[in-house]
């Protein structure tokens, strides 16, 4: 494959034409030529962002942590979209002259911190893209001077860790297998710059067709490794959404180069992660942010790829009926992979939503946006960006995040395996025994073991074994909605010896009440309220969200003060259960579930 590319692309679309990369000039006329109103808001979003780069100095070399440029590599990419794009479609040249001011500025850096190289595969896929868009605005030497770095900070460092050569790296990204997001990003970015640049006379089109093929081998893997067959992302959500971001500017242009992707995007996981972040998500597209995620909208401009990708107009419709509800969402991604399509609905799809063997899983009474929602999280405690979160779950009702998960902490803490936000107290699961080691097992792996989506009609439900988790201490954790969609219920059965002891968790940003005996308890969020109430023995209590050993604080980790957390303490052996229902009308529900075992769900 890596001999053909360079051949294609001149093949494809001529020596010398551009632009090229991701979009060519048929398809920027017709961005111009089209009205329509998600173009019009995208639009709007990018001359934003143009008119105010046009007035801003450009950036200067900054590693503020130590270890990372990749603050100044986003800056540059956000000015090399919006700029770009801004002169592709308007002909001033004012932008694409602003645009390569910006990029000989960061040529002239004296590397693009090829130590943390994700820095250098945002930086160069930039140049890349803004060297193809802005081309006939550039002189020779202009362009020369762009190609030089290209080689240089980008080829040259990237040649190191394809080669596996002596140099000093935070991260192996290359080597590593299966690898993480790295691989996207850093392999994506490169063989953007390379398909811009490879038929010039004066680059070596051997050593640019070495570099494709590296990268090509390298992210066909991780294609295959990260996305897995349900449609879920090993790294989570906030991860997919920056890796499958650079899978879809790679495979873009690849087919807007050479007219193919030669397979890299041939792999159904791929395409269905857009009906898995659905489904996992609430029904405000809010997500469910285990691990290193971040509770945040994730309906992004690669749904718009993913339809255009796999002819899927009802993807295409998740990112469109977003921006038509909140135009300000849209950016100018959405003009790269957007096709104006008639919406169409996702009617028909289980509002259960998980599989035996998988790692999460979701129910919903229904997919409009006050509808109740809650989600469970089991999995791999040693994948790319997990925490210690086996079993953690989240509720959310009418818009309101009532039982929450905190999400990332600061990376540069010294202990990250130790903060609050990645051990399991920090999360809406149990922690059996705490102390100061680990309060779930780093390497263990938990799935469902029995999953019912409520299709037929009965309880929607997701159990697994997680004694994993807890160093062979026998528990298992279920999850279900209740068959007419009105409560949730969570149930912990544990066999342990009379000396182990616990908690169960549920972190929460609103406000608690609890009831006398402490048997209930009820969360008001922004006027709404949920009730929760145990259904055998045990009481409630409210704790902080702070570590239950003092050693764990570490200074520069995420203040977490605006959360509390129900807590349920126990000792032994013994089952605990939780119903959860939404107080309509601020009333507590009168219809009370009765507690079963787990092996009549």
């Amino acid at each position: 494959m890596k001999n053909r590319v360079i051949n294609d692309v001149i093949s494809h679309t001529g020596k010398g034409v551009h632009p090229r990369i991701i979009l060519t000039g048929a398809d920027f006329e017709r961005i111009r030529a089209t009205k329509d109103p998600i173009y019009e808001a995208a639009k709007a979003s990018m001359f934003a962002y143009a008119d105010r780069y046009m007035n801003e100095p450009v950036l200067e070399y900054d590693i503020p942590d130590g270890i990372r440029l990749l603050d100044v590599s986003r800056g540059v990419l956000s000015r090399t979209l919006n700029l770009g794009m801004a002169y592709k479609l308007t002909g001033e040249v004012k932008y694409a002259r602003r645009l390569y001011d910006e990029l000989a500025n960061a040529a002239a850096f004296k590397d693009w911190n090829p130590y943390h190289f994700l820095d250098v595969g945002e930086m160069v896929f930039s140049f890349g893209l803004g060297y193809d868009w802005i081309y006939e605005c550039l002189s020779e030497e202009e362009r020369a001077i762009l190609r030089r770095a290209i080689i240089k900070h980008g080829f040259d460092a990237a040649m190191d860790d394809y080669l596996d050569r002596e140099r000093r790296r935070s991260y192996r990204w290359y080597q590593d297998d299966p690898g993480d997001n790295w691989k996207f990003v850093c392999n994506g970015g490169i063989t953007v710059a390379a398909l811009a640049i490879c038929d010039e006379d004066d680059v070596d089109r051997e050593y640019l067709s070495e570099i494709i093929g590296y990268a090509f081998d390298n992210t066909y893997r991780a294609v295959r490794d990260m996305y897995l067959p349900d449609g879920s992302y090993a790294e989570g959500f906030t991860y997919w959404n920056y890796a499958t971001d650079y899978l879809a500017f790679y495979i873009s242009a690849l087919k807007s180069s050479t007219g193919t992707d030669y397979g890299l995007a041939d792999y159904l996981p791929v395409e269905i992660s857009a009906y898995y972040v659905k489904c996992m998500c609430s029904n405000t597209f809010r997500s469910f942010n285990f691990g290193d995620a971040i509770e945040e909208l994730v309906c992004p401009a690669i749904m718009f790829w993913i339809g255009k990708n796999y002819g899927k107009a009802d993807i295409t419709t998740m990112r469109k009926e977003q921006i038509l509800k909140d135009p300000s969402i849209a950016c100018v991604r959405d003009m790269f992979w957007y096709i104006p399509t008639e919406s169409v609905g996702l009617e028909g799809r289980p509002m259960g939503f998980g599989s035996v063997g998988g790692d999460n899983a979701s129910f919903r009474a229904g997919f409009l946006e006050d509808d109740l929602y809650a989600a469970i999280h089991f999995g791999d405690n040693d994948a790319y960006h997990c925490h210690a979160d086996m079993g953690n779950f989240v509720v959310e009702w009418r818009k309101h995040r009532f039982l929450c998960d905190l999400g990332q902490d600061n990376y540069n803490v010294p202990r990250y395996r130790f903060v609050y936000r990645y051990r399991a107290e920090g999360h809406n699961t149990l922690v059996i025994n705490p102390g100061e080691g680990m309060d779930q097992e780093q390497f263990s792996i938990c799935h469902v073991d029995r999953f019912s989506d409520g299709a037929d009609g009965g309880d929607a439900y997701a159990i697994s074994d997680i004694s994993a988790a807890y160093f062979g201490k026998g528990g298992m954790r279920g999850i279900k909605m209740t068959a007419d969609k009105k409560w949730v219920i969570v149930r912990d059965e544990l066999k342990l010896d009379s000396s182990d002891s616990g908690y169960w968790f549920a972190h929460t940003r609103g406000e608690v009440t609890l009831s006398d005996d402490g048997k209930s308890a009820v969360i008001e969020m922004g006027g709404d309220k949920l009730y929760l109430a145990i259904l055998g023995d045990g009481e409630f209590s409210v704790m902080e969200a702070k570590p239950l050993y003092d050693g764990h604080n570490q200074e520069g980790q995420r203040d977490n003060s605006d959360v509390r957390k129900l807590a349920i303490r126990f000792a032994g052996s013994t089952d605990i259960s939780v119903a959860i229902a939404p107080m309509e009308d601020g009333r507590i529900p009168d219809n009370k579930p009765a507690d079963k075992p787990l092996s009549e769900w």
